[in-house]
């Protein structure tokens, strides 16, 4: 074949659209299934029903599919909502959804552990995916104490770690028996969630909002008046 037409075959050949959201798709089942060992071009190709030349025209490597198929499909970003209660309700949804997808969740706990053996895969997940989303996260903060809406001594890294720290314990913890009452009850734990942890850094008079517990939970100074809700806006 000559040059002139090698070049008018290679520019005719049009991408379906269709293929990389399904080889992304059965890339995170793959993964979550069969853990990195399984996860190889060939089985990611079959789950998708593709071919293999598709797969490997579009990714050099295994590392590259996988971080790329986490980084597009709906990973949990934080935003900027108006007010920190907005952002940690907006992002705590954005969890609920990711938690919906069992195999999603499986996939993201599985690969912190892997990418420690694999320096390709830890500098590709860190770069695309944790520490954009982690300053993300922690611009929550960032925003909410320039509004004057938390106490300027709470660490960045805080309240996020608090949520999101509590989201998945109580996620993982929960047998998979009850997994299907927790889909339904779980919106509601996350606004909770985000309540009392805003009870706990509000701005009063300047300084945080520090409750004293004893060692049994009580708050030493409530007996006798009902407990101070957070101000909702």
């Amino acid at each position: 074949m000559s040059d002139a037409r090698a070049a008018t075959a290679t520019v005719g050949r049009k991408r379906d659209p269709l293929i990389e959201p399904r080889v992304f798709d059965a890339a995170i089942r793959v993964y979550a299934r069969d853990g990195w060992a399984g996860f190889t071009f060939e089985a990611v190709a079959r789950c998708a029903r593709v071919g293999k030349p598709a797969i490997y025209r579009r990714w050099s490597n295994r590392e590259e599919l996988l971080v790329a198929a986490m980084h597009t499909t709906d990973f949990p970003t934080a935003r900027d909502c108006g007010s920190v209660r907005d952002d940690l309700l907006d992002y705590a949804g954005q969890w609920v959804d990711w938690y919906q997808h069992a195999h999603r969740a499986l996939a993201a706990r599985r690969i912190v552990y892997d990418r420690q053996a694999n320096p390709a895969l830890l500098e590709l997940h860190n770069n695309l995916i944790v520490r954009p989303r982690t300053e993300a996260a922690r611009d929550i903060t960032r925003r909410a104490i320039k509004r004057g809406e938390i106490a300027s001594i709470i660490r960045s890294s805080t309240i996020v770690d608090l949520l999101v720290g509590a989201m998945s314990t109580h996620w993982e913890m929960t047998p998979e028996t009850a997994r299907p009452h927790l889909r339904r009850t779980f919106p509601a734990f996350a606004e909770s969630l985000v309540d009392i942890i805003l009870a706990g850094v509000q701005v009063e008079s300047g300084a945080a909002v520090l409750v004293p517990v004893d060692v049994d939970g009580a708050d030493p100074s409530s007996e006798g008046r009902r407990p101070r809700r957070s101000k909702r806006r």
